[in-house]
C-alpha cells in the first residue's frame, strides 16, 4: 500500500518542474532544468521505480520541443543497451540450466572446508558469479547454500561463524561486480557516458584491469576483516567431514552435465574470451569487424537457437521476462538526459560557475568523488547516483580540462561499495533478512570496509593521474 508520503514526494517532482518552467517564462531551457530537478527528486527518493523515471526525456523533451523524438531515441538505443542485452541473456542462461549452482558447489569443494577456507570458498564463489550475474541474484543463490553449511557444523560452531559467513555473500555479491562491465548497471553507465559524450570506447577488456584490480584487493581486505571471527574457532575433523560430506551430496545431485549445461558452458567461455581477445583478433581479417556489443548478441542468438534437453532450445524468449529490463531503460534515459543538458546553455553556465573551484587540486576531487561513491550509495541507489553525477562530473573534466576517468572511476567502483547498511543493497538486505545479523555488526565491519574503498580509490585515481 502506497503512503501519504510517498504519493507528495511523486508530486514534488512534477510541481518543481512546473514551477521552474513558470518562473522561467517556459522557456525550453528552463523546462528542461525543471525536468532534470523532476527526474533527480524520483531517481534519488525511488517513489517511483528508476526505469519509469527514466522515460521521462522520451516522452517530455519532444513534446516541449526540447529535442526530437527521433533524436532522443538513439540514446535509448545505444549500442551498449545490446552489449548489456546480451551479457543479461546469458546470465539468465547460467540461471536457468543451474550451471552458476554447479560453478559455486565446484569452487566451495576446491577452497576446503576448514574454517577459513570455506569462508574462501564462499567470498570466491559469490564474487566469481557477480561478474557474470546479478549480485542479487547471486546472494540468493548462494544464501541456502550457508544456511545449509551452517546446519551440518556443532551449534557452537555454527553460532560463532554464521554472522562472518552470511556477511561474506553480500560483500562479495558486492565486490564482484565491480569486476566486469557487465557486472553492475554504474559501470554500464559510465561506459555508455563516456561512448556518448566523448566518443571514447570503454570494451570488456578495457575495463578488466582496472575493476579486476579493485575487486581483487577488496576482496582481500574483506577477507581479512571476516577472517578475524574465525579465530579461535576449532573446526575439528568431523565438523570438516561433515561439512564435505554436505557439499558432496549437493554435488552428486546435480549430476553429470547435460547437454543444455554443456552447450551453455561452452558459450560462456567462449563469449568471456572472445571479449578479453577482440583488440588482437581484429588484426586476423580486416573483413568482420568485432565488437564487444556483436560478440554479445552472438552469444544470445545461440542461446535462443542451439537445441537443449528436451528437444527445446536451451533459451526461449519468454526466459526474457526475467531479464531486468529496467537497467536498460534507466541506462538509456540517462544518457538522454546527459546529453540534452550537454547541449543545453546550462552546460555552459555550469562550467562558468566552477572556475571559482579551479584552486582545488584535482586529488581532493578524486576523494570527493570516491567518498561520493561509497557513502551516498548507503542511502541512494547507485545506478542513480552515477546518472545524477555523471554531468557534473563531465562539466569538471570539461571546465578545468582534467581527464573524465580519472574523476570518475572512484565514484563509480565506489558506488558498489556499500557495506554497512542493510537496506544499501539487494545482497545486504538479503543476508540481513535471515535475522541473525544486526544493523550494529554490519555498521561496523562495512564502515572499516567502506574506509579502505575510499582509501584505495583515491590511491587509485591518484596513479591514474600519474599515469595519464
Amino acid at each position: 500500500m502506497i503512503n501519504k508520503g510517498t504519493v507528495l514526494i511523486r508530486f514534488i517532482g512534477p510541481f518543481v518542474a512546473f514551477f521552474m518552467a513558470v518562473m522561467g517564462g517556459f522557456e525550453s531551457h528552463f523546462i528542461l532544468l525543471g525536468i532534470t530537478f523532476w527526474m533527480l527528486i524520483w531517481w534519488i527518493s525511488e517513489t517511483v521505480h528508476l526505469a519509469v523515471t527514466a522515460l521521462l526525456p522520451l516522452l517530455l523533451f519532444p513534446l516541449f520541443g526540447i529535442m526530437e523524438a527521433k533524436s532522443m531515441s538513439t540514446y535509448y538505443a545505444h549500442p551498449l543497451v545490446y552489449l548489456f542485452f546480451g551479457g543479461f541473456v546469458l546470465a539468465r542462461a547460467l540461471e536457468q540450466t543451474n550451471l552458476h549452482y554447479r560453478i559455486a558447489l565446484w569452487i566451495l569443494r576446491k577452497t576446503g572446508t576448514e574454517g577459513r577456507g570455506l569462508l574462501a570458498g564462499f567470498m570466491i564463489s559469490s564474487a566469481f558469479m557477480s561478474m557474470w550475474i546479478s549480485n542479487t541474484a547471486t546472494s540468493i543463490m548462494m544464501l541456502p547454500v550457508v544456511t545449509s553449511v551452517l546446519a551440518v557444523l556443532p551449534n557452537k560452531v555454527s553460532v560463532r561463524v554464521e554472522r562472518p559467513l552470511l556477511l561474506s555473500v553480500a560483500w562479495a555479491s558486492n565486490i564482484g561486480g565491480m569486476a566486469t562491465l557487465i557486472g553492475t548497471p554504474p559501470n554500464m553507465i559510465f561506459a555508455g557516458f563516456l561512448s556518448e559524450n566523448l566518443d571514447r570506447e570503454i570494451g570488456f577488456v578495457e575495463w578488466l584491469p582496472i575493476g579486476l584490480f579493485a575487486s581483487i584487493i577488496m576482496g582481500i581486505v574483506a577477507f581479512l576483516i571476516l577472517a578475524r571471527s574465525f579465530r579461535g574457532v576449532q573446526f575439528s575433523g568431523t565438523v570438516e567431514e561433515y561439512t564435505a560430506d554436505f557439499l558432496k551430496t549437493e554435488w552428486e545431485k546435480l549430476g553429470s552435465l547435460n547437454r543444455s549445461q554443456k552447450r551453455v558452458a561452452l558459450i560462456f567461455v567462449t563469449t568471456a574470451l572472445l571479449w578479453i581477445l577482440r583488440p588482437y583478433i581484429g588484426s586476423i581479417s580486416t573483413h568482420i569487424q568485432w565488437s564487444d556489443s556483436g560478440i554479445a548478441l552472438i552469444a544470445a542468438i545461440l542461446l535462443f537457437t542451439l537445441v537443449g534437453e528436451k528437444g527445446s532450445t536451451i533459451l526461449d524468449w519468454e526466459a526474457t521476462a526475467k531479464l531486468p529490463w529496467g537497467i536498460l531503460i534507466l541506462f538509456g534515459g540517462g544518457l538522454a538526459l546527459a546529453g540534452t543538458l550537454q547541449q543545453s546553455q546550462w552546460f555552459g553556465l555550469l562550467e562558468s560557475s566552477m572556475q571559482s573551484l579551479g584552486e582545488i587540486p584535482l586529488i581532493i576531487w578524486v576523494f570527493i568523488m570516491a567518498f561520493l561513491g561509497v557513502f551516498a550509495t548507503e542511502l541512494l541507489s547507485n545506478m542513480a547516483l552515477v546518472s545524477a553525477l555523471m554531468p557534473l562530473v563531465f562539466s569538471l573534466s570539461i571546465t578545468f580540462g582534467w581527464s573524465m576517468e580519472i574523476l570518475s572511476i572512484p565514484l563509480v567502483l565506489g558506488a558498489s561499495c556499500a557495506f554497512m547498511l542493510p537496506m544499501a543493497t539487494p545482497p545486504n538486505a538479503i543476508v540481513f533478512s535471515t535475522g541473525k545479523l544486526t544493523v550494529r555488526y554490519m555498521i561496523i565491519r562495512g564502515l572499516i570496509l567502506n574506509i579502505f574503498a575510499l582509501l584505495l580509490l583515491t590511491i587509485l585515481g591518484y596513479f591514474l593521474l600519474t599515469m595519464g
